[in-house]
């Protein structure tokens, strides 16, 4: 059953309560294991796995939804503790170039009840891991997250650099030299 599918088998008398609501669950695959989170308080159980509320120690960037193939990135921040910060500092490694996949799920609120199945906003990799000062007291960590699509058209080793070309065609000198003349001017005269 598609995502489509688990909306359209809502009952209306359920929609039309007006009682609701969509939470956002996030799946990390770090290097050292799986994350699970998501934006509620506490744990909770479904679609087979728990996730971890945040609560609002985690704010999600808005998802770009668009009717052509655009990639757009996605932004997490997070409050940032000294363990955190220390953490960061240390976790490129874990982190640059893993799996992360946003869902949106709908839950009845009275009583709180998972609806149909989690299905994905957004899913690519996490690259760039930044941390933010924001005045005396107030400390942020920012991922950026690049989807799928993100340098689709480009092809692999695509660039006119000497690294590429060694990549294409290893012991291929024709581009050694290529760095020193960005901004050369060619005089003919």
């Amino acid at each position: 059953m598609t995502a489509r599918d688990d909306i359209l088998a809502i009952p209306d008398e359920l929609l039309r309560t007006g009682k609701i609501a969509e939470a956002g669950l996030v799946f990390m695959d770090f290097a050292s294991g799986a994350r699970r989170w998501w934006t509620g308080t506490g744990n909770l159980v479904t679609a087979g796995h728990t996730w971890q509320g945040t609560g609002d120690v985690i704010e999600i960037g808005a998802v770009q939804a668009a009717y052509t193939p655009v990639a757009q990135p996605l932004t997490f921040q997070m409050a940032a503790t000294a363990e955190m910060i220390d953490r960061v500092v240390n976790a490129e490694a874990d982190v640059i170039g893993r799996k992360v996949t946003l869902f949106g799920h709908l839950f009845s609120l009275q009583p709180f009840t998972p609806i149909g199945a989690p299905y994905a906003h957004f899913a690519g990799t996490m690259e760039k891991l930044r941390f933010r000062q924001r005045g005396v007291d107030q400390a942020r960590i920012e991922l950026t997250c690049e989807g799928w699509l993100y340098r689709r058209v480009a092809p692999p080793r695509g660039r006119l650099t000497y690294a590429d070309q060694m990549a294409r065609h290893p012991g291929d000198k024709g581009l050694e030299y290529i760095g020193k003349y960005e901004d050369y001017e060619t005089r003919w005269f």
